[in-house]
């Protein structure tokens, strides 16, 4: 799922990127000046990136975190099940 949201993320950027650009281009202004525009709507636009990806590989990090205790803990209660003549713990959650 979230690599769904990430490709609409990449998808919006890249369309407002884009659109940023046809905008700069087709307003009236001088060469310099849009150059000027596009220059630092681009320098802003990779600042937007870069500071979603950190967000991104943050979380990315603090799930891998859970996902790992979550399959210690299931390794541990089946180790302690397998050990003992207690039933496998079992859960409803999906």
């Amino acid at each position: 799922m979230s690599d769904n949201r990430t490709d609409a993320l990449m998808a919006f950027l890249l369309g407002a990127a884009v659109g940023a650009g046809v905008a700069l281009l087709l307003a009236p202004a001088s060469g310099e000046e849009t150059r000027r525009r596009l220059s630092d709507g681009a320098r802003r636009l990779g600042d937007e990136v870069d500071d979603k990806m950190k967000g991104a590989k943050e979380e990315i990090k603090h799930r891998a975190g859970d996902v790992k205790a979550a399959i210690g803990a299931g390794r541990d209660a089946y180790a302690r099940a397998r050990t003992s003549d207690e039933p496998a713990p079992t859960s409803n959650v999906l």
